[in-house]
């Protein structure tokens, strides 16, 4: 492995990420073209193994999700012959229970769900694992004492205010983990039984949420400008531009795939509505597209920073901590006022339908009339007019002068 000092900024960001996440008995480094992990055991012991990943810039998300990944399974019991395998699909025979202490139980159950999930069903992609529930999985680790359902419910609900959404996903996560785990009898099913009613574990907002607060064209030109021009500022003004452009969601920037008819978006998120399907994007503003060169960035794979905990909660500490933020923030703005921008300016600039809209954004016009329905305002509306006007009198020649 070489030297940290002679390694580029990107495995530098990539082994100070894991550092913070899963400690130092983890390491990375390259090896024939793959990403390489050596892992130091309490016992002194190492052993190494290579990743299905090549060592490259734009894998260094998913080299840290895998790792994260593998280092959950290790501490729930698995050895590391068996936590690669979960990252690679091979299948692997759910734990029998066994008597352990009740926090190897539960991390034992947790891995047993999610190679369920991943492997048997598919209902979660491994890249989701890894990720989202990776965050749940961290959560569970630190209460994985709890005495019952009742107590690991309430004590991992603590991280978020009460009525957040992470601490909804996460009490369904964990919910949903303990019915698997007691019907398939990993755990005692009179303790950990959850009740079917999680509105007491997950509380509710004290203030009523506002609506979704957008980012002008000046706030978003004016916070890249203002990022510092250092690697990281630069890997996040990329990302910024991406969100910005193409009115993505922050966890889209990983799913972009260049084709022949031009950039898609291949992220499908899952939800009680249904699952989205790919979608060709389309810049809103295309000189912005041609301006920050973003076709040929994407295409040489430009590095983009490590998104530990994911894109969303990755793009809100590094912003919190610019002063060009502050302002921004204290308006409301989170890291999706990119794609809130993006929404409006369909609307007020380009004049696009709700229909239009929605398919460029990826969701549904009910999503969308739900979020943005009050941007169809009397500036909207009057512009919207003026420009039927306009075809009326390209298209009928008798008109024009009306």
């Amino acid at each position: 492995m070489p030297a940290r000092s002679h390694a580029p900024d990107w495995v530098l960001g990539l082994r100070n990420q894991l550092r913070s996440t899963v400690g130092t008995a983890y390491r990375v480094g390259e090896q024939r073209g793959k990403a390489k992990l050596d892992v130091r055991f309490a016992d002194g012991s190492r052993s190494t193994t290579v990743l299905p990943l090549k060592w490259l810039p734009a894998q260094a998300g998913a080299i840290q999700r895998t790792v994260e990944s593998i280092s959950q399974a290790i501490a729930a019991g698995s050895t590391l012959k068996e936590a690669v395998a979960l990252q690679v699909g091979e299948a692997i025979p759910a734990p029998a229970p066994v008597a352990a202490p009740d926090g190897s139980q539960l991390m034992a159950a947790w891995v047993a769900f999610g190679q369920y999930k991943v492997q048997q069903t598919g209902q979660i992609k491994p890249e989701t694992w890894s990720g989202v529930y990776g965050t749940t999985a961290n959560h569970l680790a630190m209460a994985c004492d709890a005495k019952d359902a009742d107590d690991l419910l309430r004590r991992v609900g603590q991280a978020w205010e009460p009525g957040a959404r992470r601490r909804q996903i996460t009490c369904q996560h964990i919910a949903a983990m303990l019915r698997w785990a007691c019907g398939n009898k990993l755990l005692p099913a009179d303790r950990w039984t959850p009740p079917s009613d999680l509105a007491p574990y997950v509380g509710t907002r004290i203030a009523t949420p506002s609506q979704a607060t957008p980012l002008s064209d000046e706030q978003i030109l004016a916070l890249i400008e203002g990022l510092p021009n250092d690697a990281a500022g630069k890997r996040w003004q990329y990302v910024f531009q991406l969100l910005a452009t193409y009115g993505l969601r922050p966890v889209e920037v990983t799913y972009l795939q260049l084709k022949p008819d031009g950039l898609w978006c291949m992220y499908q998120k899952r939800s009680g509505g249904g699952t989205t399907k790919p979608r060709r994007l389309k810049p809103l503003h295309p000189e912005w597209e041609r301006e920050w060169q973003l076709i040929e960035r994407i295409t040489a794979g430009e590095e983009m920073p490590p998104f530990g905990g994911g894109v969303a909660d990755a793009a809100r500490r590094y912003l919190d901590r610019q002063s060009v933020w502050t302002p921004i923030k204290a308006r409301g703005c989170t890291a999706y006022g990119f794609r809130h921008g993006f929404a409006l300016r369909a609307h007020q600039q380009y004049g696009l339908s709700v229909r239009v809209a929605s398919a460029l954004m990826g969701h549904s016009t009910e999503t969308h009339q739900r979020h943005y329905g009050s941007w169809a305002d009397a500036d909207t509306v009057d512009a919207a007019l003026e420009a039927g006007l306009r075809f009326r009198a390209m298209t009928n020649p008798t008109m024009a002068a009306w």
